[in-house]
């Protein structure tokens, strides 16, 4: 199953000329991979399928160097139409062989037409670039010896002298089968032709390597040299030969042509590679000065054209890399268009009408100078990079084109058109109008002047839509269009919009977006009138009013519990914030309290360290007294003694004697020596009463009255 898909998605893109893999794939699951239904879903409905050719029985294949099959494309038993532009007759050989023979000329199959007339299309390889006009070529064959799954129509444009020749073959054929072709063209055998310019190659491919192998992309430009032939007779002699390697260096080129517009004193710089033809320039240049070809009168170029505009500009001689030229409107095209002179006779009449008809005519000779003054500028510019000055150059040269009074445009991508009208409230809500214009519609005048101007159809738009537009004239702006409305709507409305045919432009839709989901309501066509538009525009809006109220009722319930939700979010976070206040109120009481305890247990603990030190002091203090005090002295001592006996204050007495000859300060001393220092305490004789602590230290005892007893009492200060 997945080789056959393979198969008709290669069949799809052969025949629609879509390159984008994603989008082939998806337009053909939209339509169960049914190949007939999705071409013609994808083709514009005014073009009709090529009929396809029965296919011929197929033989073991040939080496691909001496013979080759021929017949119309066939994959698989599918015949996919051909849409190109061919600028010549399609040729196409029947199963016999092309072959050489043992003389090494080489003899052509006999050329039998197969197809009807084939309608062209923009698909074509002339719109690839080709160059100048020329007969096309296209051979395909139904040998699937050594092919891939997928097939691939290859277009390639082989430069050869001052001619490009288109050549459109499957990728499943060879090389040879390239210099087959270009045979029946140049008239020189393909033993004799060299090709050049394959990209990713570094050597020359033999005649024998398919295509597919190649990796070649679907457009490629090839070189074709024949340097055993001098003169062939499809070239001049006089001009450049394609075998010269400075010729195929000048085609390479870039050429700037500084071209002066005589009428209006403007000149333009122009760069042109050196394949384009003379012919194309001056197409080009007829889009700049509104001067057609026909009535171009040119200066500065090169004698050597001879008058012949198929020339490239790299075989016309032209100065490189710069070239100057200039470009009028021919005389007579201004003669055409003034009023005729009633009082001229026959002979000047004929003269006039001989000068006339030197000139080539077709329509547009008609009213010349009338047609000049109504022509605008295109809507939207080819080349467009920034959106919304293209839609403000759309919207100004509508108002000059057809009305000042029309819908209001909005002047910005699509995107934004969107979010203006669906991404805002349900009941500021808006519908999305998008015009989709075409200029070569012969309905946009009278749509635009009649319709779309129109006093009511301004007045209801720009009160009940979004109004976006946009011109799809230009390739380019038409693949745009077709992208959004692919990221947008989806690829069945893209779709939609790439089957109308251009007859059936301008096309007007109504887009409206529903919940989620965005949708093109309806699409109106060009020929619809007035009434038929107001009737449909006021039918949209009772449909998306209807919408509206439900998703407003729906919005305002949502909005309702959404400020329920609020309040009760609000009121809890409130909560929250009281607690967390009372919690933080607690922490700090806890951590002032924990300070304060901290700082109490520190003060006592430096208060005990304190005691400590003072004790620890008082008591080295006293060991150190208790060291000096000389010692008791004994009974036996012959010096006068005395006895002292001394109460402490926690009523204990003590007792001991003294030399009488010691001084007050050995008494302090002994005291001291029990823990009472002088400095906290007071030592007192009862009679008479009075604090030894405060006399004279030095006086002996016996001085002081105290021998040969006495008793001193330990008071606290």
């Amino acid at each position: 199953m997945a080789a056959n898909r393979e198969e008709i998605l290669a069949n799809f893109q052969a025949c629609t000329g879509l390159e984008n893999l994603d989008e082939c794939i998806m337009l053909l699951d939209q339509n169960d991979w049914d190949l007939q239904r999705a071409v013609t879903n994808v083709l514009p409905m005014d073009i009709a399928p090529v009929e396809s050719m029965p296919e011929p029985s197929i033989g073991p294949p040939p080496p691909p160097s001496s013979q080759f099959y021929g017949s119309s494309s066939h994959f698989d038993g599918f015949d996919p139409p051909e849409f190109q532009f061919h600028r010549g007759p399609v040729i196409s050989t029947p199963s016999g062989s092309m072959s050489f023979q043992s003389t090494g000329a080489f003899e052509p199959p006999p050329v039998v037409p197969l197809l009807p007339p084939i309608v062209p299309t923009p698909s074509s390889s002339f719109a690839s670039g080709g160059g100048g006009p020329g007969p096309s070529t296209s051979i395909a064959s139904n040998s699937n010896y050594g092919e891939p799954n997928r097939k691939r129509l290859l277009n390639f444009d082989v430069e050869y002298r001052e001619r490009t020749i288109p050549v459109s073959i499957p990728d499943s054929e060879t090389v040879g089968t390239i210099k087959a072709v270009l045979f029946g063209e140049i008239n020189v055998s393909p033993d004799k032709q060299i090709l050049r310019g394959f990209p990713g190659t570094g050597v020359d491919p033999k005649d024998d390597v398919r295509l597919f192998t190649l990796n070649l992309p679907k457009e490629t430009r090839l070189f074709l040299l024949t340097p055993e032939v001098t003169n062939p007779t499809v070239t001049r002699p006089q001009q450049p030969n394609g075998d010269n390697p400075q010729f195929l260096e000048r085609l390479q080129q870039n050429y700037k042509l500084i071209i002066t517009h005589q009428d209006e004193r403007k000149e333009f710089s122009l760069n042109f590679p050196g394949s384009r033809t003379i012919q194309e320039v001056k197409q080009d240049v007829d889009t700049l000065i509104d001067v057609p070809v026909r009535q171009q009168e040119w200066r500065g170029w090169p004698n050597s054209t001879g008058n012949d505009d198929s020339l490239t500009l790299a075989a016309c001689g032209l100065d490189y890399p710069c070239h100057r030229l200039s470009v009028s409107r021919h005389s007579q095209s201004h003669n055409r268009s003034k009023p005729m002179n009633l009082s001229t006779d026959a002979a000047s009449e004929s003269d006039e009408e001989y000068e006339d008809a030197c000139l080539p005519y077709d329509d547009q000779d008609m009213f010349v100078d009338d047609v000049q003054q109504r022509k605008f500028e295109p809507l939207l510019p080819s080349n467009v990079d920034d959106i919304t000055s293209a839609l403000i150059h759309f919207s100004q040269e509508f108002s000059s084109r057809y009305s000042e009074q029309h819908p209001v445009f909005y002047l910005g991508p699509i995107e934004d058109a969107f979010k203006e009208a669906f991404n805002v409230p349900a009941k500021d809500r808006k519908l999305l109008s998008i015009y989709i214009h075409h200029d070569t519609s012969v309905q946009s005048n009278v749509f635009c002047s009649q319709v779309l101007c129109s006093e009511t159809i301004v007045s209801y738009l720009n009160q009940n839509f979004v109004n976006w537009a946009w011109d799809i004239t230009g390739d380019e702006n038409k693949a745009k269009l077709l992208n959004w409305c692919a990221q947008h709507f989806g690829s069945v409305a893209a779709s939609t919009v790439r089957s109308f045919r251009t007859d059936q432009f301008p096309l007007f839709l109504v887009v409206m977006k529903v919940r989620s989901n965005t949708e093109v309501f309806k699409v109106l066509q060009g020929n619809t009138s007035l009434d038929e538009l107001m009737t449909n525009l006021i039918n949209a809006v009772d449909v998306f009013t209807e919408h509206q109220q439900s998703e407003i009722r729906e919005e305002t319930e949502r909005e309702e519990r959404e400020l329920m939700k609020k309040e009760q979010d609000e009121a809890y976070q409130a909560s929250l914030a009281i607690d967390r206040a009372k919690e933080e109120k607690r922490r700090a009481e806890e951590e002032e309290q924990q300070r304060k305890d901290q700082m109490e247990r520190e003060k006592r603990e430096r208060e005990e360290r304190e005691r400590q030190e003072a004790e620890e002091q008082k008591e080295a203090i006293r060991l150190s007294l208790e060291e000096q005090l000389p010692d008791e002295p004994p009974d036996t001592c012959t010096e006068p003694i005395t006895t002292i006996r001394v109460k402490l204050p926690n009523g204990d007495n003590v007792t001991r004697k003294f030399l009488a000859q010691h001084p007050l300060q050995i008494l302090l001393n002994y005291v001291a020596s029990k823990g009472y220092q002088t400095d906290d305490y007071k030592v007192l004789t009862n009679w008479p009463k009075r604090d030894l602590s405060r006399l004279d230290c030095t006086k002996s005892l016996e001085a002081m009255g105290m021998f040969p007893q006495d008793t001193v009492f330990v008071e606290e200060r």
